[in-house]
């Protein structure tokens, strides 16, 4: 049986299998002042010294509707779904993350145009998907007899793309973020509390949380993160190119989404010597994807890795049947140890604001030294670039 170690970070704690190589990530002080001044960590320490991010707006709609793809929108898709927001308030967050015309539809049957706001994320603020929904909402505002410029606000970029156009021509207030951040990067930026500040979200509390994980990390050189980035890389180069992550709660199904993101977008390029290199990501929840998937996985090509994430104390949950999911958790660790399938655990001690943003910095900082060892810029998105030439609205 191969032997864990643990490590605990603030309100978190990874288990590990100890690895049988000598040659670890060791990280010099040049490259860990390089990760201390990576533009992502600077963005969470300028937002962490304000009180508002909205800066006085008067917004006395009751609801909102979030319209954004990918990194513009999952950041704060799971932290509302992660904590459980919905529940809390009175005031709803529908979030439109697709070009689908029904989802559209049925959001709009449940709210009323007069007390709304739209708010429309677009890092270049031209985005194909964002036009044509913005071109939507403006025929159904219009419908309604109702103005504009109150409704609408906008998060991009400075530059001259569509949002700053429209904005600046319909008198509609456009928040501007960092251009250096990219979507999956931005979590914890402005692009993503901003829609969570207007809905009540306590987001400092997040960001405190990733900032004391951080600074944890940093003191300790990050040794956590690197023990962490080399399980993936050595599986990697055993032909294991598959990461599985498994919730143990459905609160953090999105959690799955945003984490797809990052690992695929950050971690699946073309090197420089024209090698295609990655780690195709997977999201599962337990217990109910071991009726699914496990057969699949214990039985199947041996090319995945398991990444278990799990709560250990939640004050929503009914106890028991807390208890009685992490039990189908052990077994399936069992089982998966049976198998020879590794698999990493991170459990978090409380499913909160503090909690949700040492998730966030565990998993940014290990796709960045991950993508270290397998020589690839983590921060860039070539390809994608090549579907956005070739759509014209």
């Amino acid at each position: 049986m191969v032997a864990n170690k643990n490590f605990i970070i603030k309100n978190l704690k990874l288990t590990i299998p100890k690895s049988s190589n000598k040659k670890l990530a060791r990280l010099t002080q040049k490259y860990i002042e390089k990760i201390n001044n990576l533009e992502f960590i600077n963005e969470i320490r300028g937002v962490e010294k304000l009180k508002s991010l909205i800066k006085g707006k008067n917004l006395t709609s009751k609801d909102l509707v979030l319209f954004g793809l990918g990194g513009s929108s999952l950041g704060t898709k799971t932290i509302i779904e992660g904590l459980g927001h919905q529940e809390k308030t009175n005031r709803k967050i529908y979030i439109i993350d697709n070009l689908d015309g029904e989802t559209f539809e049925q959001v709009f049957k449940k709210i009323k145009i007069r007390s709304t706001n739209f708010i429309f994320v677009s890092k270049s603020g031209s985005t194909f998907e964002i036009k044509g929904l913005l071109k939507e909402v403006i025929k159904k505002i219009n419908a309604a007899k109702v103005p504009l410029s109150p409704r609408i606000f906008f998060i991009t970029v400075y530059n001259n793309g569509h949002l700053n156009s429209f904005g600046k021509k319909e008198g509609i207030h456009t928040f501007h973020i960092n251009p250096d951040i990219g979507g999956r990067f931005s979590v914890l930026s402005r692009s993503t509390l901003l829609p969570c500040e207007m809905v009540g979200v306590k987001w400092k509390r997040i960001i405190k949380g990733a900032l004391d994980c951080y600074e944890q990390l940093y003191e300790t050189k990050f040794t956590s993160i690197c023990a962490l980035s080399d399980f993936y890389y050595e599986n990697l180069l055993k032909g294991k190119d598959i990461t599985a992550v498994m919730s143990y709660k459905d609160s953090l199904e999105s959690f799955g989404e945003w984490f797809m993101q990052l690992w695929a977008e950050s971690l699946g390029k073309t090197k420089s010597d024209g090698a295609s290199v990655g780690l195709t990501p997977a999201r599962y929840l337990g217990p109910k994807d071991q009726h699914s998937q496990m057969q699949l996985v214990l039985d199947g090509p041996k090319n995945k890795t398991i990444t278990f994430i799990s709560t250990k104390n939640n004050s929503r949950e009914n106890s028991s049947l807390g208890k009685h999911s992490l039990l189908a958790k052990t077994a399936t660790i069992k089982a998966l140890r049976i198998k020879k399938v590794p698999h990493v655990q991170i459990e978090i001690n409380k499913l909160d604001e503090e909690g949700i943003g040492q998730l966030f910095i565990v998993f940014q900082l290990t796709t960045v030294l991950l993508a270290k060892r397998m020589r690839i810029n983590p921060f860039d998105q070539p390809a994608v670039e090549l579907i956005k030439r070739n759509l014209k609205f």
